[in-house]
């Protein structure tokens, strides 16, 4: 049975992801209002980009929750997957909410609908890039020190936010008089959101489907197979399986055919606590026999032998 992720870092999750939200929330209210006030489309835009991020840190809070409940018969492997089903619905809603920003950006611009500009509006976008860069920085110590991926991967979302929110701060008021300027700016902004829904659906797509290993990944395989026994021989089929946070991986190796079922098994077992100790995952290892050209023409030998009268 797979163990729930531990206390500490589900508070983490729990914390990095409620602090988010209300953030976010205050910061996407702010935007949209100030967006309404001055007539621009690329700073409605940038908040809903915000808005996502708060979407994107619910997961985060779901994913904790979920993630926390043990194994049980009909879910053997735990209950992680629900977090990447969940980021799939967010990144579809994304991409959604950015090809209708889109629409609104073009309209605007065939209407030359000129942006009011206010330094109203230049200081909450300053202030609003801050925050999201401290939310950013604050997130990324939290994932790295609890070894959280979805943490982490909010830290980034946070980071992206608060680049586009800062280019908005500096060339609205460079801008001047340029009325196309906000439009533009609207499909910039746009683009990003649609961009980070297809990735963040692509790459959940991509864990559910199943993955093969990175070269980095295959290099500490390798070590842990050639360091379990100088008999090792040709590693390969690998397989991994992805469930949040826990990872399952299957391998096969071949050994010589003399090799006792008693040393087989010591074997894989060095070999799945080697990998597990390396990449933390829970691995299982299938052994073939290894058959060398020695062994061959023995068999061939035999078989001769029986065939002569």
């Amino acid at each position: 049975m797979v163990q729930a992720v531990s206390w500490s870092r589900r508070r983490a999750g729990y914390l990095e992801g409620l602090v988010s939200i209300v953030v976010n929330i205050i910061l996407f209210f702010l935007k949209y209002f100030c967006g309404v006030v001055f007539n621009s489309i690329a700073v409605i835009s940038d908040a809903f980009h915000t808005l996502s991020d708060s979407l994107t840190s619910v997961v985060v809070v779901l994913g904790s929750w979920i993630s926390s409940k043990p194994a049980d018969r009909r879910h053997p492997f735990g209950h992680g997957r629900a977090e990447s089903i969940a980021t799939i619905v967010i990144g579809s809603m994304l991409v959604m909410v950015g090809v209708d920003l889109i629409q609104r950006s073009y309209e605007k611009l065939v209407s030359k609908e000129p942006l009011v500009f206010g330094w109203v509006l230049v200081v909450v976008l300053a202030l609003s890039a801050c925050a999201k860069a401290l939310l950013a920085l604050w997130a990324m110590v939290l994932g790295r020190k609890y070894g959280s991926k979805s943490i982490a991967a909010d830290a980034w979302h946070h980071a992206s936010d608060a680049i586009a929110t800062a280019l908005l701060a500096i060339a609205i008021p460079l801008g001047g008089n340029i009325w196309w300027l906000d439009s533009v700016l609207g499909f910039a902004v746009s683009a990003l959101i649609v961009y980070t829904g297809v990735e963040i659906v692509l790459e959940q797509t991509h864990e559910l489907l199943g993955r093969a290993p990175t070269l980095d990944e295959l290099k500490i395989l390798r070590d842990a197979v050639a360091g379990a026994s100088p008999q090792v021989r040709d590693l390969h089929h690998v397989h991994i399986h992805s469930y949040g946070d826990h990872t399952e991986v299957t391998l096969h190796i071949r050994l010589p055919p003399s090799t006792s079922v008693f040393d087989a098994h010591r074997i894989a077992s060095d070999i799945e606590q080697r990998i597990r100790d390396s990449l933390r995952w829970e691995a299982t290892v299938h052994i073939e026999p290894y058959i060398t050209e020695r062994d061959n023409t023995k068999k061939d030998r035999e078989k001769e032998s029986i065939e002569q009268p």
